[in-house]
């Protein structure tokens, strides 16, 4: 099964209000890096009119961001463009606001047939309570959610994968 990566909105402007910023942006780090270990495609995203994305999930990410003025990843024409080309079976979604752009981009992309996967370790809002009913929501709705280093272990499925070692490296770092 194709997997792809949606990076969402991580910009500063938005991040240093996060609860718990520092442990998702090292989370999300973490799996970007194992994504592009593995091959998974990335879509790195910035809402318009809030600032750069943050330097380390640039560089994790390695692409530059698609602008979007919807809150919905679905909603935004050149990402749809994206994901017809890449077309993938399941979604993994990180990135802030949970309650906003990650809530509607699951939403939607849950409605248009896509399996959606939420590392909840990689996703943040400015209070936990939005960010814990948007998982609620997420999770009712028909999304799985995981945390970014089981959902790379479910990928790579076998200790004799062959990115299993780079795989380890990263974990333990």
């Amino acid at each position: 099964m194709s997997y792809l990566l949606f990076v969402i909105d991580f910009q500063e402007r938005l991040l240093r209000h996060i609860y718990n910023s520092e442990e998702i942006l090292r989370n999300a780090v973490k799996l970007i890096r194992a994504c592009r270990i593995l091959g998974i495609p990335i879509i790195l995203t910035e809402q318009f009119k809030l600032g750069d994305t943050v330097k380390e999930i640039k560089e994790a990410a390695g692409t530059e961001p698609i602008q979007k003025s919807s809150f919905s990843c679905a909603k935004c024409e050149p990402i749809c463009e994206a994901l017809k080309r890449i077309s993938p079976e399941r979604i993994i979604l990180t990135g802030v606001e949970a309650h906003i752009c990650i809530l509607q981009t699951a939403l939607d992309f849950l409605n248009l047939g896509y399996e959606v996967h939420i590392p909840i370790d990689c996703i943040g809002s400015r209070r936990p309570l939005d960010r814990d009913v948007a998982i609620q929501r997420m999770i009712n709705a028909g999304a799985t959610p995981t945390t970014w280093e089981t959902l790379i272990y479910e990928v790579l499925g076998t200790a004799e994968h062959e990115k299993f070692r780079e795989i380890l490296e990263l974990v333990k770092s």
